[in-house]
Parts: structure tokens; sequence; C-alpha cells
């Protein structure tokens, strides 16, 4: 069996934590490869509402857990998700890449006094400093899960790197933060009597399990928020598409079944361009029906109509060989749905994303309108159960990309998804 590559099709918040906790059953091995606890999954579990931001959603369904080194966490989300484990009574099978890089006290500083000196321009980050680990990762003097089982050298490092910090901090940002060597070394080297022993590498793991395990890598963020290709500079700073597992992980270019996760309409958290957002009782409809609540942050999140532009250019940068179409229960509330087919940006036309983002603020939306089914889509399990109009809208989508939908997710349950 092909791992399969699990991808965000739009900004994110597509619903693949629920995705990820669905079809785990069928792996036998789940895989963050990217992304840090700045990415939230929500999942329902024996009827309570668990948001992850670091353990792989697979956690539910008892897979073997991976985190490659293409991920980033703060210990301390790690040591409370690990003791929500514990707490749940969650056997862990968890392997860490000893390359991951942790997000430091310092990197939440620069994160927070960066959104502020950018002011009206800021990106939207939600300021738990996993961009500026990611730029420490790539400046090589980041912080790895390797130095937590090494204490001089961790020590080392951090009496090195902490003094530049701080004078960056004071003097270009005007922050005296009262950071102290001893209190961060001592608090990692703490973190890591709970983290160490599951510290190891992935990267041949995965080597010897390709041709022997089922696995399933999770994607984090979505693919618009690519650091290169999508909405520039309102992206993270990783790679989100899914040719990025082959590096992320460290493993060589297989063949992959890239499962494409699609929200019937459209949200984005913090700023950018959104061409299909409705500020208006659309978009209130929206947020309120489909409960548009960031994982991590807590922010309200953006609501507009579907955009097939940007599902169109995300397949062209994954290579989709299936989609699943998730929250279609959102849209039952509404008599006429409207799907964007193409941007106009004066004289010209787009069919998908344009790769000058200058211009893409300035895009409009091209619509088509459906009819909508006005019917809860509550309890129901099969193809030919769902209203005329809903099969519709789902077939509509799966022709305009070209790719089959194989599952539907209708609620945050596990068993509110059909598989076609």
């Amino acid at each position: 069996m092909k791992p399969t590559v699990m991808i965000g099709a739009q900004w994110g918040d597509e619903g693949k934590g629920k995705l990820v906790d669905a079809l785990a059953a069928d792996y036998d091995v789940v895989a963050r490869f990217n992304g840090g606890n700045n990415a939230g999954h929500t999942i329902m579990y024996q009827g309570e509402q668990c948001k992850l931001h670091v353990l792989p959603s697979g956690i539910f369904q008892k897979k073997n857990l991976l985190i490659a080194q293409g991920a980033v966490f703060d210990p301390n989300v790690m040591l409370a998700e690990l003791e929500f484990c514990k707490k749940h009574r969650l056997k862990l099978d968890l392997l860490i890449d000893y390359r991951v890089n942790l997000v430091m006290p310092y990197h939440k500083l620069f994160d927070g006094a960066h959104e502020k000196w950018k002011g009206g321009k800021a990106t939207g980050s939600v300021k738990v400093g996993v961009g500026y680990c990611y730029e420490d990762r790539n400046n090589r003097s980041g912080i790895r899960c390797e130095d937590l089982l090494h204490p001089k050298i961790l020590e080392e490092k951090i009496v090195m790197l902490l003094p530049l910090k701080m004078a960056i901090l004071e003097k270009v940002y005007g922050i005296k933060a009262n950071l102290k060597v001893k209190t961060i070394v001592a608090d990692l080297l703490a973190s890591a009597k709970i983290i160490g022993p599951y510290i190891g590498d992935v990267s041949m793991y995965v080597a010897n399990n390709l041709d022997k395990k089922k696995i399933l890598f999770e994607g984090a963020m979505g693919t618009m928020l690519d650091g290169q290709f999508g909405t520039y500079p309102y992206t993270v700073a990783n790679n989100t598409i899914a040719s990025s597992v082959f590096t992320s992980v460290g493993m060589p270019e297989v063949p992959l079944n890239a499962l494409g996760v699609v929200k019937a309409y459209t949200t984005r958290v913090g700023g950018g361009p959104f061409p299909t957002e409705q500020i208006n009782a659309n978009g209130e409809k929206l947020q309120t029906i489909g409960r548009e609540i960031a994982a991590t942050s807590g922010r309200i999140r953006r609501c507009g109509w579907l955009d097939l532009p940007i599902i169109r250019f995300a397949h062209r940068l994954n290579r989709f060989t299936s989609l699943a179409l998730t929250k279609l229960d959102v849209l039952s509330g509404f008599s006429k749905i409207s799907v964007c087919v193409g941007y106009r940006y004066g004289k010209k036309l787009y069919r998908e994303y344009p790769g000058n983002s200058h211009e893409y603020a300035g895009c409009k939306p091209i619509y088509k309108v459906f009819e909508g089914w006005n019917t809860s889509l509550g309890g129901i399990r099969s193809w030919t159960a769902l209203p005329k109009y809903a099969r519709a809208y789902i077939r509509f989508i799966e022709n305009d990309i070209g790719v089959p939908v194989k599952f539907l997710s209708l609620g945050a349950e596990r068993d509110a998804l059909i598989r076609l």
C-alpha cells in the first residue's frame, strides 16, 4: 500500500484532524511531518472535544505515532499533551526525531514584538514563536531534541545564544527580557526527563518500515499557507505542500496517495487577501453554524464561499489522488450557495490563484450560484440519502477539479463520515 499524505487544500482549518482520527484505523503509523504548535486539530473523543497541537491525530486510534524533523514544538505544549494522554489512559507509541527543533521562550517574545512592529501589515501570527524557531533552525542556531539528551551541550548553546537574543529584543524592539540561562536550562532538562525516552531517529524508522507498514503522513496548516507558494507574506514559515514530506521526514521520493482536504466553504485566520470573504450575514451564519473558532488562538475565523481557483492551484502543487469534502452540513441552512469559479483582475481573468501575489490582493471573485438543500444532513451515512442539490454540489466540485471525492465529513464525530 502506498503511503498517504493528507494535505489541506485551503488556508488550514479544513478538518484534517477529524479525518486523520477517522482514517487512522486503516493505517499502522501516523506521522506528523511539518508545522508546530501554531496548528491545532480538534477531535471528538468519547464525547469530549480534544484539541491537539503537537501529537499526531492518530493518538486515539492507538497507532504508532511519529513526529518528523520538519516539525517543531514548544516543550511545554508537548508536556501538556503527554499529561493529557496520561489522564485519559492513552498508551503512547511515540517517536520524536532527534532533529526536531524546539520553540524557546525568546522565540515567543520575538513573535509578539515583530507583529507589533509590522502594525497594520501584521501577518496575523498566533505569537507562539514557531516562525522564529524555524528562522533559528535555518540559521543553524536552533535548539534540537537531541540537545535534551546532552545537558552540557544544551547549556553551552543557551549560554551562547541568550545574550544575543536579549540584546536584539532590547535594542531593536525595546523589550527588556527577563530570561535567565539557568532557568531555561533547568526547564528544558526537566522536560527532557519526560520527553527524552521518546526521542530517536524517525527518518531511519520510516526507511525501515515503508514496505512493511501502512503510513499516513499528517500535514499541518494548508496549501495556501505554504511559506513559498501561499499568500506570501501571510503564510507560515515552513512548507505545507505534499512534496515537502520527503525532506521533512528524510526519505527518498516514493509514490504517494495525496488526499486533499477541502472545506465546503472557505475560512482563514489572520491577515491577508480573501476574495470570497463574506463580511455580512452570510459570513456570520457560516461562523455561527460552523463554529469557526481557531483551535490554537481562539480567534473567530473569517468566512466566505468556496473558492475553486485556490483548490485548482492546490491540486496543481500537490497532485491530489482523492479529495475529502468536510463541513458540508454547515451549508444546509442556505437557500442559495455561491462558488467562486474564477477571478477578475482588471481586464485579466484567472482560473487559479495567480503567481503574482500583488495582483491577487486586487482579484474579484466570479461566482456561480447553486441551489441549497435546506435539509439537515445530520445522521446521513450514505450517498443516496443525501439531498439532490447536495449531491449536485459535490459532483460539480469533483468534476471541476478532476479529482474524485472519496470522503464526506458531515459532523465532528468520527462516524459522521461517508466513504464513497
